[in-house]
């Protein structure tokens, strides 16, 4: 059986022996390293996770199957404050009902053959380019900023130059320089990986992990303020499979279809003031702004951040 063909179901009946020696031979046939193996839960439910690593990028295995996708909106039941939440959003914003928006701003129930699949834990951005501690534009922000600082601090300059300092130890912990791409190169610069990004299926399922609630968590969410506003919480831990996805609506990600973005709306019902159930509503695992995908792929969109979720195909 290729791997590409575990299922779900296939994965979690395995032995914890017969799971350790296919991780294994998986890492070998994809120059990987087994990083961990073991149980996880999330939201209620329960999951063997498997981590591995290549070039400092952490992957999960993400199980194959014929899993459900998107979201009908009939069957959503809004506790009272998000039933109350939109209403005012509504009269404000001239909307329809709560279920018309709601099935408006998701993907459609559909049914779709998934295969396994190594997907990155964190976001990648192609945009974001490494720098040494040692680069004359690290050493000349550094010095720029003197003595003034204790611990680690973040320094960014005007031309997209961000530095981590260490001023007790006197090290740089990180830098990296932003540069504008365009859609086209930074999924050149994934491919020069030996990676590609989600298709939108892939994210979709890749974020909800089989759950059929309108959040990976469940249906209801948070009534006293956006996600940016909370810290802590079901969003912002890593979800079934072990992924950090999903978490912020500024961090929208791109997927193989230019116009169709995951995971956030750029922030825009944030800073819109929109109202918190909306804010939530970005990032509902089948969530699907047109308007907003259209955009970013338009001339007009901005391109000095591309988040991807990188895939490595199973053979």
């Amino acid at each position: 059986m290729s791997y590409a063909d575990l299922s779900l179901a296939q994965w979690n009946d395995l032995s914890d022996g017969a799971a350790g020696r296919l991780a294994q031979d998986i890492a070998a046939r994809h120059e990987l390293t087994v990083a961990g193996l073991g149980d996880t839960a999330y939201a209620g439910r329960s999951h063997r996770t498997a981590l591995f690593d290549r070039g400092g990028m952490r992957f999960a295995l993400v199980p194959g199957g014929r899993p459900t996708l998107g979201y009908d909106a009939a069957r959503f039941r809004p506790a009272a404050h998000q039933a109350a939440d939109y209403v005012d959003s509504a009269a404000e914003f001239g909307l329809p009902s709560l279920t018309e928006y709601v099935d408006a701003m998701t993907s459609p129930v559909r049914d779709v053959d998934m295969p396994a699949m190594l997907v990155a834990v964190d976001a990648f951005d192609p945009c974001e380019v490494p720098l040494a501690s040692d680069d004359p534009r690290v050493r000349e922000l550094v010095a720029s900023v003197g003595n003034r600082f204790g611990g680690v601090r973040t320094f960014r300059s005007g031309d997209g130059l961000t530095v981590e300092f260490d001023r007790t130890t006197g090290q740089v912990v990180r830098a990296r320089a932003i540069r504008e791409v365009s859609y086209d190169e930074a999924m050149a610069g994934l491919g020069s990986l030996g990676v590609r990004t989600t298709t939108p299926d892939e994210w979709e399922w890749a974020c909800g992990a089989g759950a059929t609630t309108l959040f990976r968590w469940g249906d209801d969410c948070p009534g006293d303020g956006y996600p940016y506003d909370h810290r802590t919480g079901p969003h912002r831990q890593e979800n079934l499979w072990g992924l950090a996805i999903g978490q912020d609506p500024y961090r929208h990600e791109a997927t193989t279809e230019r116009t169709v973005v995951c995971g956030g709306d750029g922030g825009g019902a944030t800073c819109g003031g929109s109202g918190f159930f909306l804010g939530w509503l970005t990032l509902a695992t089948a969530y699907r702004d047109e308007d907003f995908g259209r955009w970013v792929a338009s001339d007009d969109g901005y391109a000095d951040e591309i988040l991807t979720r990188p895939v490595i195909e199973l053979g």
